[in-house]
């Protein structure tokens, strides 16, 4: 189980973001599941002389990784072996350790673990409301763009071994978790122009 509430100082400085106010009495927050290769390839290079290879060693990473972005508050990643709802039990309870205070509005997708009964009534009992979106959109969990940002970020990257990969994913989920960037079009739509994430 690897749990981090927030990027290092260092990471917050070189990320060019607005940065994230503390969590309110309630906010939204996406809730999304992946699993995450070290050999994705998602990015193209481009070479005018020559053609460019990069070779990876076939490294397979067996842990799925759990992502909590919040609007307000701490996003969390955690790894599981299996996507059950036992695991996404275990999640939730990671999300609400680290960000005690306030309800948790969850945007989810529709997968089965998320609409078990035992995964219902613990989150009920940690104060965390899923909120389904419809079927076959992705596109209204703003979790998705920061994924695809994070294989783009991949790509290029060679690891030496699963360790290294996990230590990778956790540190640029952390870092990209702190902008409001990936959540914007989101914001506009769902949040009244009244209503103040503070």
């Amino acid at each position: 189980m690897q749990r981090r509430c927030s990027p290092s100082a260092s990471c917050r400085r070189s990320a060019r973001t607005t940065m994230k106010p503390r969590r309110c009495l309630s906010s939204s927050d996406f809730f999304d599941e992946s699993w995450l290769q070290p050999f994705e390839n998602s990015q193209r290079m481009w070479s005018f002389d020559r053609t460019v290879t990069i070779e990876k060693p076939l490294v397979t990473f067996p842990w799925r990784s759990i992502g909590f972005y919040a609007l307000t508050g701490q996003s969390v990643i955690t790894f599981k072996k299996r996507l059950v709802k036992e695991t996404i039990v275990v999640a939730l309870k990671e999300i609400r350790e680290q960000n005690p205070v306030g309800r948790i509005l969850l945007v989810a997708d529709n997968y089965g673990s998320h609409h078990a009964r035992v995964t219902q009534e613990r989150a009920d009992e940690l104060g965390i409301k899923f909120v389904f979106i419809p079927p076959y959109s992705p596109t209204l969990n703003a979790i998705e763009p920061l994924w695809k940002d994070i294989k783009r970020e991949i790509s290029p990257t060679i690891f030496e071994d699963k360790d290294h990969f996990r230590e990778f994913l956790t540190e640029t989920f952390l870092r990209l978790s702190y902008r409001l960037s990936f959540a914007v079009g989101w914001i506009d739509t769902f949040i009244p122009s009244g209503q103040m994430l503070r």
